[in-house]
């Protein structure tokens, strides 16, 4: 064996002794001795490297190799061998990975991508390994992200055509959230009717061939459309047109023939004049609303039912701890104020710290310049460990909602 007074040149020597007689466990002791003693010895890398190689164990000669390359640039044997072990590498991996994802282990074939990543990272075929891999396990959103990222290292139909089913996909489990969302408020009474119409309306314009929704808007509509009742001819107009008829003949037959007409056209007149129409009139453009209490309903959940309705406005916050703002786009969150804060930093301070006050989601449109690219979905996903303990307490607690279903019940 050898002891602090090996020489470096004979560790060397033993060492290539020793794999040469195939003694490959002995071998590395000795280059792992000089490794350890010379962390910036060059042979000894070259020299693990092939001893690796020799053994089958190619991703950990690929890691001496890229040592050695950067301490010894010039060197090509040490490039020849780095390339042709990366090209093995990348053979075997590729068909570890395909195997993985046909039997449908999709967390164990992520990792393995990742190290064909840091061989080719323009490869488009890797990227598109990935995109399966984030829709097998339900990462849709991190999945277009993958598939736009590989059209643009090379555009190809296949991979237009996996783009296309990943967005098919999103579209398709958005609409199943908002029929979700539908139905617990159709289930809730008709006190909801409202915010269920919304709902169903923007599940029509995503899916307009959606039977289910087009039938329970229809049977909404039907339940809050009030009677048409028939129009009286006023009881006064016979006289006047007696009176009118005896005092004047042309104006008395001009009066049999239009009464009704100039009735409507005064009461029109009067109507549109008046205060209360005016008022009316302002009413009906005042953008819908959307409120309530933080302590009956998580902050959480009102961006997360923003975002299934994929709502455009702005959504006010009242805390103890001051005024926030929530811009959102398509049910996206675009910017985000809070105090003291902006954007990112915002926001993750309204999911996680808010827990009293009230909200406001009003919607109208605000143009606002966009400091926050991450989906909502991803940060909600993201802040749940953080706001556990917080939940369950308020879960605890029972809801108007709650309240009113058990009294209706009752």
């Amino acid at each position: 064996m050898f002891d602090a007074t090996t020489t470096r040149a004979e560790l060397l020597e033993m060492g290539r002794s020793a794999a040469q007689l195939k003694h490959y466990p002995l071998a590395e002791i000795y280059f792992q001795e000089m490794l350890l003693r010379y962390s910036n010895d060059v042979e000894a890398m070259w020299e693990l490297a092939r001893l690796y190689k020799s053994t089958g164990r190619l991703e950990p000669a690929r890691s001496m190799l890229k040592r050695a390359i950067v301490l010894a640039p010039s060197r090509f044997d040490i490039a020849d061998m780095l390339s042709e072990i990366e090209n093995n590498l990348r053979v075997a991996i590729s068909r570890e990975v395909d195997s993985l994802m046909t039997r449908g282990e999709y967390e164990a074939a992520l990792p393995r991508i990742g190290v064909l990543q840091s061989i080719r990272a323009e490869d488009p075929d890797v990227l598109a390994r990935r995109a399966r891999c984030l829709v097998g396990l339900g990462q849709l959103q991190a999945a277009l992200s993958t598939a736009d990222l590989a059209l643009q290292k090379k555009s190809r139909p296949d991979l237009h055509q996996l783009r296309a089913s990943i967005q098919e996909k999103i579209e398709t489990s958005r609409v199943d959230d908002l029929e979700s969302s539908a139905r617990r408020l159709l289930a809730s009474g008709d006190w909801v009717d409202q915010e269920a119409m919304d709902v169903l309306q923007t599940i029509l314009a995503r899916d307009p061939g959606n039977q289910w929704a087009r039938e329970q808007f229809r049977m909404l509509t039907v339940r809050h459309t009030p009677p048409t009742e028939p129009v009286k001819e006023p009881s006064f107009g016979s006289n006047v047109t007696r009176v009118m008829r005896e005092a004047a003949p042309d104006v008395g037959a001009f009066l049999d023939r239009h009464f009704g007409v100039i009735i409507l056209l005064v009461t029109v007149l009067a109507l549109v004049r008046s205060p209360l129409a005016r008022s009316l009139a302002g009413r009906i453009h005042e953008p819908a609303t959307f409120a309530g209490n933080l302590e009956q309903l998580d902050i959480s959940e009102v961006l997360h039912l923003a975002n299934v309705s994929a709502l455009t406005g702005t959504l006010h916050i009242r805390t103890p701890d001051g005024k926030a703002r929530v811009y959102m786009k398509d049910g996206e969150p675009h910017h985000c104020t809070a105090p003291d804060l902006t954007g990112l930093e915002a926001l993750l301070w309204v999911i996680t710290r808010v827990e009293q006050g009230a909200f406001e989601l009003r919607t109208t449109r605000r143009d606002v310049e966009r400091t926050i690219e991450q989906p909502l979905g991803l940060l909600l996903a993201g802040q749940t460990s953080a706001t556990t303990e917080a939940r369950a307490v308020r879960a605890s607690k029972k809801s108007r909602m709650s309240e009113l279903l058990e009294t209706r019940s009752d």
